[in-house]
């Protein structure tokens, strides 16, 4: 759907709730010209954006991406559809989370091996440093993927 027919969805849908482009606004805590901006077709909602706008506007967001109603069967086909791609990448999610213990891993064990060289301290640092900057990168990705995961099984 085009960006287009999504905001004159938006502006359609907002007119069937009696609201104006302000109250939208306020109500999502944007301002109106952001609201004109996504019915005009110029911008689109973030992602963020999407679970507040629908639900101000009684629709959902299989809908609001369709620039258009859809009947409940359509909606049961989308629902099954979104369904099944989050049950297939959830294994992916999971392997992920196990790479990212491996860098956790792989960083401390370099941090240890360069700290016990028998060399100077400031050749030790940087790679000391650089070991425990793998671990920290292992450490948010396992944090992130761990949150989706969760995301998913609430969904």
């Amino acid at each position: 759907m085009t960006q287009e027919a999504i905001g004159k969805f938006i502006a359609k849908c907002r007119e069937e709730q009696k609201l104006s482009v302000a109250m939208l606004g306020g109500r999502l805590g944007v301002s109106d010209k952001k609201i004109t901006s996504w019915e005009e077709g110029s911008s689109m909602p973030g992602s963020d954006m999407y679970e507040p706008l629908c639900r101000v506007l009684d629709i959902q967001v299989s809908e609001l991406l369709s620039g258009k109603r859809l009947k409940d069967s359509d909606k049961i086909e989308r629902g099954e559809k979104a369904a099944g791609a989050v049950l297939a990448i959830k294994p992916q999610f999971k392997v992920f989370s196990i790479l990212s213990i491996a860098l956790i891993i792989i960083g401390i064990v370099i941090a240890i091996m360069v700290w016990t060289f028998n060399v100077q301290f400031a050749e030790k640092i940087i790679p000391f440093l650089a070991g425990l900057a793998v671990s920290g990168v292992g450490i948010a990705l396992f944090v992130l993927f761990k949150r989706a995961v969760t995301r998913l099984e609430k969904e």
